[in-house]
């Protein structure tokens, strides 16, 4: 049995190890999709986003587990709204179920259970995050004061007017500087009569019990308190807070201090709120002004809006979005001026080298043309003229650099050495063989003349007069170029031969105006009146004006090809027909690298907003757009994040 080649070998177990590594990458994949699922089940979402991202680090375009983390992100997303509903809906009622008026305490009511209602709806979606915890005992108080309202709703007019006459009487008695206690603690026992649930009067009594049982305790409560309410008032709230916590350090249920303290901790937490808001409004605004300066508008108009949603009417943020489309439009302009400019500047290089026989020189720069503007089909025909001629002047004498190099040269080699011996007839052979391959070898075409001469010493003048003729009737064809060669080679083997150097200079003229057409001097007027004709409708401007001016030039360059300004006007306006009019913009492809950090920044974005970083969570999403501005996805996202942050 043959063995296996090494290499073979060597194969299959590449192979092998290819299968194995894929099959534990797909196991690994397996094993965390199920540890995060359990998370996700127990509704442990942090945990299960870091599972399902690290899944996506091995499998990046796993759509089951990017469905599963934008699940995540939805769920989150729904209890964010519904914890935002209520804690404003919370805020509300606290200030409304504290009035009089019987339609504010309904209001009161019925946004308290708001409240409530969209608490319990985002406490069942997430119930292990830290703010439905914190929010938990405010809902437990909101509760009691509903209670409370509903109450004093349900009593007659004539009783709630004795039961506040009974309230302002224990309160009257309590702010006394020496009150009787047991005389408002009486008091406060027959509110609750009336109003069991009176969440005050239970409050009032039990500071009653309290000074009763413990004066100087009750006291230092009372002095504490008015020390505070006097701080609260003057908005000196770090002093406020010292004295409301002293309360609470002594009597640990006293609603007053409490309500105080979460008043305090509201205005402190909107002032950091709103200092933080700022300075990134602030960040946000500087980057746009940086993105305009640097053209990029689609990012500034990101920057500006971002800056509006953080603090509304921000300095003149609103202003530079509205300018935002005439800057680009501006820009646009500024652009499609300059790469016109590029182009006619570029298409003049290439014809005027390509006249004047530079055709490399021709071809960069036509190739420069239409890298600029692709359907430029003046550039691309000449360019395909540049290219023939510079192939043809290549045959002529073969580049070292050519493949063929070593071919040819030995040919020549040989030509040479037979021509020398004088073996004209073998030599000859060999210069076949070279035209062979290349149709307009210079020195080939030379030496089979001179062979003929040799072979046929008294035809000399014969064989050179027939080559004279063949050039002759070249140029009468304005095959300028291979009578210049023809000639060339006579004057290499006879330079004294009669006006050699006047067929020259002739089939060097037609070359300069290569494309010129033989005309009248009637025509050359009327060619003269169409192209000033053509110049005063383009000067007008107006398209209507534009169309008719090129259908001017265009017949001067179809009558006389070889009139430079004619064909370079053409092709400008061509161009600026073509490019003047700004394109309707396009999604570029976006390149695998790009697709995968698109990718990446998205679900980084995702799990910070899982983790309530929501800057972070913007800051991921931004670069998105950078690399794609059309991503819906995570346009959304910021706004909607954005809208959560002010409100």
């Amino acid at each position: 049995m043959k063995p296996f080649p090494k290499r073979r070998i060597v194969f299959l177990a590449l192979m092998i190890a290819l299968q194995a590594f894929t099959g534990l990458h797909s196991a690994s994949v397996r094993e965390m999709d199920r540890a995060a699922q359990v998370h996700f089940d127990n509704k442990e979402y942090n945990q299960a986003i870091g599972l399902w991202l690290g899944c996506l680090e091995i499998e990046p375009d796993n759509e089951r587990i990017q469905q599963k983390i934008e699940l995540v992100y939805e769920i989150k997303q729904r209890k964010d709204l519904s914890y935002q509903k209520a804690r404003l809906n919370y805020r509300i009622a606290r200030r409304k179920l504290a009035a009089e008026e019987d339609k504010e305490l309904e209001l009161g009511i019925s946004t308290g259970k708001n409240a409530i209602k969209d608490y319990v709806i985002a406490y069942r979606l997430d119930p292990k995050d830290g703010d439905m915890r914190d929010a938990l005992e405010d809902m437990r108080r909101l509760e009691e004061d509903i209670r409370t309202a509903e109450e004093k709703l349900r009593l007659s007019r004539v009783m709630r007017e004795r039961v506040e006459a009974l309230k302002e009487q224990a309160r009257t008695e309590m702010a006394l500087a020496a009150p009787d206690y047991d005389k408002a603690r009486d008091l406060w026992v027959k509110v609750l009569r009336y109003v069991p649930q009176d969440v005050e009067a239970i409050e009032g009594k039990r500071k009653c019990d309290l000074a009763i049982e413990n004066r100087v305790r009750y006291e230092r409560i009372r002095a504490a308190m008015a020390r505070g309410i006097d701080f609260f008032e003057r908005k000196e709230y770090a002093a406020a807070r010292v004295e409301f916590q002293q309360v609470l350090a002594d009597d640990r249920r006293h609603r007053d201090a409490r309500s105080y303290l979460e008043q305090i901790d509201e205005i402190i937490e909107e002032r950091q709120m709103y200092t933080q808001r700022l300075q990134q409004a602030e960040a946000s605004y500087r980057s746009g002004i940086a993105n305009v300066n640097n053209n990029r508008f689609d990012e500034a108009r990101q920057d500006f809006e971002t800056s509006l949603a953080l603090i509304r009417d921000y300095k003149d943020a609103r202003q530079r979005i509205d300018d935002l489309d005439r800057l680009k439009k501006d820009y646009d302009a500024r652009q499609r001026a300059l790469r016109l400019e590029r182009i006619n500047r570029k298409f003049q290089e290439g014809i005027i080298a390509y006249t004047r026989g530079r055709y490399r020189d021709a071809i960069d720069a036509l190739v420069a043309t239409l890298n600029l503007d692709r359907n430029n089909r003046q550039a691309d025909e000449y360019l395909r003229r540049a290219r023939e001629a510079l192939r043809i002047e290549e045959e002529e004498e073969v580049d070292r650099n050519s493949p063929y190099y070593d071919i040819v040269n030995s040919f020549i080699v040989s030509g040479r050495s037979l021509f020398e011996r004088g073996e004209y007839a073998e030599s000859k052979k060999k210069w076949d063989s070279i035209l062979r391959l290349f149709p307009h070898n210079k020195i080939a075409r030379e030496y089979i003349i001179k062979c003929d001469m040799m072979m046929n010493p008294g035809e000399k003048d014969r064989v050179v007069a027939a080559r004279v003729m063949e050039g002759r009737e070249r140029m009468e064809k304005k095959d300028f170029r291979n009578a210049l060669r023809i000639f060339n080679t006579i004057k290499s083997i006879d330079r004294n031969y009669p006006e050699i150097d006047t067929l020259i200079a002739r089939a060097n003229a037609g070359l300069r105006d290569a494309g010129a057409a033989e005309l009248a001097p009637g025509e050359r007027d009327e060619i003269e009146r169409r192209f000033r004709t053509g110049m005063n409708l383009y000067q007008r401007g107006g398209r209507e004006n534009i169309q008719q001016a090129l259908g001017h030039f265009r017949w001067v360059a179809q009558r006389d090809p070889g009139n430079v300004r004619a064909v370079v006007t053409v092709n400008k306006i061509e161009s600026e027909l073509r490019i003047g009019v700004p394109a309707a913009e396009r999604q570029d492809t976006l390149t695998p690298r790009q697709r995968e950090l698109v990718n990446r920044y998205y679900y980084n974005g995702i799990n910070h907003y899982t983790n309530n970083n929501f800057q972070k969570a913007i800051e991921e999403w931004r670069k998105v757009l950078t690399i794609d501005p059309g991503n819906v996805k995570a346009r959304n996202n910021i706004r909607k994040v954005l809208a959560f942050m002010e409100r």
